[in-house]
């Protein structure tokens, strides 16, 4: 626990700036990616940044809680983006011969390259739109309690994450979606209240966001299969 602690404060010791900067790509990447891959990535980016954030402001026992809540949100969301591919969406051919005993959508994972979204000028629009209403709020109505670019990343995954969810047509980007709105939440009230029974409160929350967007996501009908 003391390597762990020494760890997290020299975490605290980052310069906010390349923080920030991390944030932007992980959300970025997030916003543009298609495939779901490249948005569990973006997703541990952005759990390990807003961890950075969190070491600057409370207690390093409570960022391992949190650090761990990310970790088990990441692994559910790969297994769940996993096990939702479909033959035809992981490059498989229904009458070509492969190891049955591999899951499926494995072979064809990565046969594919990671696209990106086809409006992904609107979504990179989007991330821009949201960085200028993020700062123009952080200037305007700054966050008691938080440093000013605490704030500023509040406030930019609060927005991001309801852009997120309201472009989203899946449950699997919806519930990303909530997810780095959530976040946002919980870097802000984290610094009010930092203990580690409200740490384990809000990423209770999330853990059931997450088990709820995967039973959602694997008992969707395919679009064909519906009517």
């Amino acid at each position: 626990m003391e390597t762990f602690i020494q760890w997290v404060e020299r975490l605290a010791r980052v310069a906010t700036t390349p923080a920030l900067i991390g944030l932007i790509l992980s959300l970025g990447v997030v916003l543009t990616a298609r495939r779901w891959p490249l948005q569990v990535v973006g997703m541990a980016g952005m759990y390990a940044v807003v961890g950075v954030l969190h070491a600057r402001v409370i207690r390093p026992e409570v960022v391992l809680v949190k650090l761990l809540v990310g970790a088990v949100v990441c692994l559910a969301l790969a297994a769940t983006g996993r096990s939702a591919v479909t033959p035809s969406e992981s490059g498989e051919n229904e009458n070509e011969n492969y190891d049955e005993a591999r899951p499926p959508g494995w072979r064809g994972l990565f046969r594919k390259p990671l696209s990106l979204a086809d409006d992904i000028p609107l979504r990179g629009f989007a991330l821009l739109a949201a960085f200028m209403i993020a700062y123009a709020g952080s200037l305007r109505f700054p966050l008691p309690q938080v440093p000013f670019f605490v704030g500023l990343s509040c406030y930019l995954l609060g927005v991001v994450g309801l852009f997120l969810s309201g472009m989203a047509e899946e449950p699997l980007p919806v519930g990303v979606g909530l997810l780095i709105f959530l976040n946002g939440f919980d870097l802000f009230f984290g610094a009010l209240e930092p203990s580690i029974l409200v740490a384990g409160l809000l990423g209770m929350v999330q853990l059931l966001v997450t088990l709820a967007v995967s039973y959602l996501t694997l008992t969707r009908e395919p679009e064909g299969e519906r009517g």
